[in-house]
C-alpha cells in the first residue's frame, strides 16, 4: 500500500509501463471481461483510444441540453416532494437523475425514472445490478444507440435479424473501429455501472455539505447569480466553467467523500520503490488508499473540516498533485471525468437557483454509510428545501 504522492506520481505516470493494469479480475462473462476497466495490454490501449473522443469538449457541450432537461425534472420532483413541507431524500432522486442522463445521452431514450419506475428501459437497466445478467437480452435495448453515442455507425435493430446485421456491419467496419460486438456492449455496460451510482452519491454528498454550511451555500449561489447575469440567464458551458468556487465545493466534497475509496495497480516487473529500499516483486498488487490520503493531515490541514478554499489555486500550488485523486490519475484515470463533473455542475446550478438547503431532524450528522459496497455510498440523506425568492432565471 503506497500513500506517498511523490511515489505515486512515478507509479501512475512516469513508470506507467511498470504498472499499466489494475488487479486482474475475471468474471467469466465473455462480455463484461472486455470493459475498459478490466482489459489489459494492447487491448486496453486500443479500446481506451477509441472511447476517449466520446468525452471530448465538443460532445460534452452538445450534451448540455440533456443535462439541463434532466435537471429540470429533478426540480419538478423536488417540488412534488416538498409540497407538504416534507424533507427530501436525496439519493433516490439523484439516482433517477443519473439514470435519466445516461438513458438520454448514451441510449437516446427519454425517461422520468423517478415517476415511471416501470418503464421498460428502467426495468432492463436495473438488471445490470443483479447477480446473474443476460447480457444478450440487454444488448437489444442498450447497444444500438450507445454505439452511435461513441461515434460508430451501425445498422438499426431489425427484428430477428438484429444480431446478424450488427455482426456483419461490425465486420465491415472493424478496420476502422477495431471493436468487436462484445467489446462494444462491455463499454455500454461499464458506462452505466460507473456513471450511475457514483454521480448520484457525489450529488448527495455536495447537497449534504451545503445544508451543513449555509454560508458556503450562499457564496455558491451568489457566484451562480453573477455567472447568469453575464449570459442573460442562460446556463452555458462557459458560464459553468467560470464558476471556480463551485469547482472548489465539488472538489472538497470529493476529498471528504470520494466514491472510489481506493484504487489498485499490478506490477508488470520488479520495481524499486523510490528511495525506500523496498522492492516490489513482479505480480504484486499495489493499493492506493484514496480515502485515507484525502483525510491525511500531512496533506490537508484540519482534514475533517469542509473548506472549499483549500482548492484555491494558491493552496493547490502548495500541495502535492497526487494527494488528491478522486478520479484516479495517469493514463488509467476515469475516462468520463469531465462528463460527470459537468453533469454534476448543471444539476447543482438548477438546485441552487431554486432552493435554499438546510438540515432537518432527519439529517444525520455525522453521515452514515452502507457497508461492503466497494464504493462509498451514503445511507439515506434527508435535507429540507425552501423555495428561493431571489431565484435567478435559468434557461
Amino acid at each position: 500500500m503506497v500513500g506517498d504522492p511523490v511515489l505515486l506520481r512515478d507509479i501512475m505516470v512516469k513508470d506507467f509501463h511498470i504498472f499499466p493494469n489494475r488487479r486482474p479480475l475475471s468474471s467469466g462473462d465473455p462480455i463484461m471481461d472486455w470493459n475498459v476497466s478490466s482489459v489489459t495490454g494492447e487491448d486496453w490501449k486500443r479500446i481506451r483510444t477509441i472511447i476517449t473522443p466520446t468525452f471530448s469538449t465538443g460532445k460534452i457541450k452538445r450534451m448540455m441540453g440533456i443535462f439541463k432537461e434532466c435537471s429540470e425534472t429533478v426540480i419538478q420532483n423536488f417540488k412534488k416532494t416538498t409540497e407538504n413541507g416534507e424533507p427530501v431524500e436525496l439519493k433516490r432522486i439523484f439516482g433517477a437523475f443519473t439514470m435519466d442522463v445516461i438513458a438520454s445521452s448514451a441510449f437516446s431514450t427519454k425517461l422520468d425514472s423517478h415517476n415511471d419506475p416501470e418503464n421498460e428501459f428502467v426495468q432492463m437497466a436495473t438488471m445490470i445490478f443483479r447477480p446473474k445478467v443476460n447480457w444478450r437480452v440487454l444488448l437489444y435495448f442498450l447497444f444500438p444507440n450507445f454505439v452511435k453515442f461513441m461515434g460508430i455507425s451501425i445498422f438499426p435493430p431489425n427484428g430477428t435479424n438484429f444480431f446478424r446485421d450488427v455482426t456483419l456491419n461490425i465486420i465491415a467496419q472493424r478496420r476502422k473501429t477495431e471493436l468487436t460486438v462484445n467489446e462494444l456492449v462491455a463499454q455500454c455496460i461499464i458506462f452505466f455501472l460507473a456513471g450511475y451510482d457514483t454521480t448520484a452519491s457525489t450529488l448527495s454528498f455536495v447537497i449534504y455539505n451545503l445544508a451543513l454550511h449555509e454560508d458556503i451555500q450562499e457564496k455558491v449561489h451568489n457566484e451562480l447569480v453573477g455567472a447568469l447575469e453575464g449570459t442573460h440567464g442562460e446556463l452555458t458551458y462557459e458560464a459553468l466553467q467560470s464558476m471556480k468556487y463551485l469547482d472548489n465545493v465539488i472538489s472538497e466534497t470529493l476529498r471528504l467523500y470520494p466514491p472510489a475509496v481506493r484504487t489498485e495497480r499490478e506490477a508488470a516487473s520488479e520495481y524499486k520503490l523510490g528511495e525506500t529500499g523496498i522492492t516490489i516483486p513482479k505480480g504484486m498488487i499495489l493499493t492506493i488508499p484514496i480515502y485515507a490520503m484525502h483525510r491525511d493531515p500531512k496533506f490537508f490541514r484540519n482534514p475533517g473540516t469542509f473548506d472549499p478554499d483549500r482548492f484555491n489555486q494558491d493552496e493547490k500550488s502548495k500541495r502535492e498533485q497526487y494527494a488528491f485523486m478522486p478520479f484516479g490519475a495517469g493514463p488509467r484515470n476515469c475516462v468520463a471525468m469531465r462528463f460527470a463533473l459537468m453533469e454534476i455542475k448543471v444539476c447543482l446550478a438548477h438546485i441552487l437557483a431554486n432552493y435554499k438547503i438546510s438540515k432537518c431532524p432527519k439529517t444525520k450528522v455525522p453521515m452514515e454509510f452502507l457497508k461492503g459496497q466497494g464504493t462509498l455510498q451514503p445511507k439515506e440523506i434527508f435535507v429540507s428545501l425552501e423555495s428561493r425568492k431571489d431565484n435567478p432565471i435559468v434557461k
